[in-house]
């Protein structure tokens, strides 16, 4: 359930104080990100866990090209559509406030069921303990339930165009991943339903042919 002492009423102000201007803002940022994009392999026919886990880091990559960032990133399939969730850009709108990881699991869980979704991707930057960065992608299927993780060095160097570039890339099965979890039924009550609604306008998704 949405843990709502903390956050729900924080983020629910924060939402409504962003304001239509804000909004509006947002979404042309965000399409304009989800256009520039997917100058990929788009013939796919359809959204999938095949797709996501070949498709989402080229995808990515093009949108660290464009924005010269490393956000987290959240998408999920409904075999036809490819949505994507950029939570970074969500908290630069929202005076630097970022979803707490309780809330991330609720917000997820709910996209999930509310679009009938057959797999999802979450991607953000980690921190090895020997400090090396890396992008770790969870990929997780519904049916079979299946989840695999994809984790590939990242350098930043301020000093060279572009500053951020990539090493070493590894795939693994990761049925146990904390990030494999946003499938699990979860019961949320009406109130906290119409809460978590309020985050689906700043949803991008692309069809596929």
């Amino acid at each position: 359930m949405v843990h709502r002492s903390h956050s729900l009423d924080r983020y629910h102000r924060a939402i409504n104080a962003l304001g239509s201007s804000i909004k509006l803002t947002m979404m042309k940022r965000m399409i304009v990100l989800w256009v520039l994009a997917p100058t990929l392999a788009w013939s796919e026919s359809t959204c999938d866990f095949d797709y996501l886990k070949s498709e989402l880091p080229n995808i990515y990559a093009k949108i660290v090209e464009k924005t010269d960032t490393l956000p987290k990133v959240f998408s999920f399939c409904d075999n036809e559509y490819h949505y994507l969730f950029n939570v970074s850009m969500f908290q630069k709108f929202n005076n630097g406030q970022g979803i707490t990881r309780s809330l991330e699991k609720d917000l997820f869980s709910y996209l999930l069921e509310e679009f009938d979704a057959n797999s999802y991707s979450r991607t953000s930057l980690m921190v090895r303990k020997d400090q090396q960065l890396e992008l770790v992608t969870t990929v997780t299927n519904r049916h079979p339930f299946k989840a695999e993780e994809i984790i590939q060095e990242v350098f930043i160097d301020e000093k060279q165009q572009p500053r951020i570039t990539y090493g070493n890339l590894a795939v693994f099965e990761r049925p146990q991943s904390i990030f494999a979890k946003f499938f699990e039924p979860t019961t949320i009550s009406e109130e906290d339903r119409l809460y978590l609604e309020k985050f689906k306008p700043f949803l991008g998704l692309h069809r596929l042919n």
